[in-house]
């Protein structure tokens, strides 16, 4: 094989790190280098870190002969890249660095909060965090969890009821190894409990008033022909009525996504999309029965949100 094919085949390795300002060796005053896992110097200053850090602060109770004009050199066990945001999360002076993705946010929350005792940021963190709650929010209860943050812990466990977390044909979360099975096993059991009450309250409606009831109003109420009606349901006050079967269809696709995803849209087209092909065939429900649709919903999620807070979620942390 020629040198130019065995350049050819040679993988290209990933460009050094650079320091930037205020970390690299130009910084004025510095009299401690902190050097990354794979070698990289940061260049700081002992008092800043000692005041941020009660780890920093015990390392550094040891003052250095002034005459030593060496400065000394900390070895740490995080890379370069994650060592700068570490340290641009909360160093004076420092331009914050985005941090891309959770996986890089979980490594600097944790060296931060659990490693090095950084507390003051743990406002700052927890919002940083927080802006990840729609997009991922296994990842984000695992990471309060790991960080013992209860509030955000629930927070993320409540978005997670707009997910169908307990299919397990959906791909599996990737922030699992980083929770206990007891930590996962509380967040299923939690999402079972709110699904049970969500679609509650759609299999039954003795909680809702009946003149709320979307289809109630109909001209051809005794017209079943023109209207088909299903059933006769109980509502408050013991008031006994049938469903127009329309709302019945959407009720029944309610319960079904609500088992599933307990705070899950209930305007979704998926939901909507039989009931409203239903519904025009009377001439009655065809004017008003959308509007009295998306009122209920209104209720309905009322009655859904308020249930799901009267379930507990059980964390021992």
């Amino acid at each position: 094989m020629s040198d130019s094919d065995s350049d050819l085949t040679t993988a290209p390795s990933s460009p050094r790190f650079i320091t930037r300002s205020p970390f690299d060796d130009g910084g004025a005053g510095a009299d401690v280098i902190l050097r990354s896992s794979d070698g990289i110097d940061f260049h700081v200053h002992r008092l800043v870190l000692s005041l941020a850090s009660s780890v920093f602060k015990d390392m550094f109770a040891f003052p250095q002969p002034d005459s030593d004009p060496v400065i000394p050199t900390v070895q740490v066990s995080e890379s370069a890249r994650i060592l700068d945001l570490v340290l641009r999360f909360w160093y004076p002076g420092a331009e914050p660095t985005v941090v891309q993705t959770l996986d890089d946010l979980r490594e600097t929350l944790e060296a931060l909060i659990m490693k090095y005792d950084v507390k003051f940021v743990v406002p700052s963190a927890k919002k940083k965090l927080r802006e990840h709650l729609a997009d991922d929010p296994v990842a984000v209860f695992s990471i309060a969890c790991r960080l013992q943050w209860k509030d955000v812990a629930l927070e993320a466990a409540k978005e997670s009821l707009k997910l169908p977390l307990r299919a397990f044909e959906s791909e599996r979360p990737r922030q699992l190894q980083y929770m206990t099975a007891e930590t996962y096993h509380t967040l299923l059991q939690y999402h079972s409990e709110c699904a049970k009450v969500a679609a509650s309250a759609t299999a039954a409606l003795q909680w809702a008033n009946c003149q709320d009831i979307p289809g109630v109003n109909c001209t051809n109420w005794a017209d079943p022909i023109a209207c088909p009606r299903t059933g006769h349901w109980t509502f408050a006050h013991n008031t006994m009525a049938p469903l127009t079967a329309w709302f019945s269809a959407y009720l029944d696709g309610a319960t079904g996504v609500l088992s599933r995803s307990p705070a899950a849209r209930l305007d979704s087209v998926d939901l909507l999309s039989l009931p409203l092909t239903k519904l025009g065939s009377c001439s009655s429900c065809r004017v008003d029965g959308f509007l009295e649709l998306m009122n209920f919903l209104e209720i309905l999620r009322a009655k859904i949100d308020g249930d799901i807070n009267s379930i507990e979620l059980k964390l021992d942390i």
